[in-house]
């Protein structure tokens, strides 16, 4: 049986004066391994098209990071519940933000402490995502990879590459929404 391989890139751009951004995120199944090295495969793979992205208000930028996991970890079960546990295969998921990536090392604790604060005891604001993200997981198995976000050019091969094109497609739509809206 032919399993799948899904590779993800999920980004986010914010504005901290108005509170929103935008969150996007590129699927990419049975992406060649060839892509982890090839500066030239990114061609092949990205165009601005399939990148994914949402607005949303009244966020954090810690906030958008995780809703954009979750918002693509969902898209891909919707688009794969059709498929058994054998022909799903794996999942590995990129991003720049260190939260989703230490979230599941931190999900014991989060979920013994019942998702209060240490200093407040009052209950985190991201606890909804927080077991959105947890519930997902324990379905999908998705392997969360940290990646350096702001790379320089030179430096930027294959996935960098690839993420990098991720990074600036949200920003500049972020960009564009703010010149629309306020001007």
């Amino acid at each position: 049986m032919n399993k799948s391989h899904f590779t993800i890139f999920i980004d986010s751009s914010y504005n901290p004066d108005r509170k929103f951004g935008v969150g996007g995120f590129l699927c990419i199944p049975n992406c060649p391994d060839e892509v982890l090295v090839n500066k030239n495969a990114l061609e092949e793979l990205y165009s601005p098209d399939v990148v994914k992205t949402r607005i949303v208000e009244h966020t954090t930028n810690t906030r958008l990071e995780l809703q954009t996991l979750l918002w693509a970890l969902e898209s891909l079960r919707l688009d794969t519940e059709t498929k058994t546990s054998e022909e799903m295969g794996s999942i590995t998921v990129y991003t720049d933000c260190r939260t989703a990536v230490d979230l599941l090392r931190r999900r014991e604790r989060l979920g013994r402490t019942h998702y209060l604060s240490k200093r407040k005891g009052t209950i985190l604001g991201n606890a909804d995502i927080y077991k959105g993200i947890f519930t997902l997981c324990d379905q999908l198995s998705p392997k969360l990879v940290w990646i350096k976000g702001h790379t320089s050019e030179k430096d930027r091969v294959g996935i960098q590459k690839i993420f990098s094109e991720v990074d600036r497609f949200v920003r500049n739509l972020l960009r564009s929404y703010i010149a629309r809206k306020f001007s």
